[in-house]
């Protein structure tokens, strides 16, 4: 089950998956929810919903939802999610990044806010730029 983004003309798959073979391709991405069941091994790079390893992973995590490593389960890549669960036993060996499902980055400007200080005869008078004093040669 897919349909089609009407921004980008994309075809966004909405299924949810049970991984139980091998499975190697250049990126598995969906919605819906995955998991890989104990003889599942995956290697490639993971967009997902929420994701539940049983299996193997080999490939970087990028998760929507709760990403969990089973008991039985291995992960080798990096995970950015807003939840992560590790079972003792379980095995996860990469980066992690943890933050909330409605999580945006937002580059932000920063400029600077203009000084006051007081002239001679006490006024405020607003600075914009620190006045530079030419460099003295000794």
């Amino acid at each position: 089950m897919s349909v089609f983004c009407t921004h980008c003309h994309k075809r966004v798959i909405l299924e949810n998956y049970k991984l139980r073979g091998y499975h190697c391709v250049a990126e598995f991405a969906t919605c819906g929810d995955v998991v890989v069941e104990r003889n599942g091994y995956v290697v490639a790079p993971i967009k997902v919903g929420k994701l539940t390893i049983k299996g193997k992973v080999q490939g970087n995590v990028l998760a929507r939802g709760a990403v969990a490593v089973d008991k039985t389960g291995s992960l080798k890549g990096d995970v950015v999610a807003p939840a992560l669960l590790v079972e003792l036993g379980g095995a996860l060996i990469g980066f992690v990044r943890i933050h909330p499902a409605t999580h945006v980055e937002i580059e932000v400007s920063v400029k600077p806010k203009p000084r006051t200080s007081k002239g001679r005869a006490g006024a405020k008078r607003t600075v914009t730029s620190p006045k530079r004093r030419p460099a003295s040669r000794a």
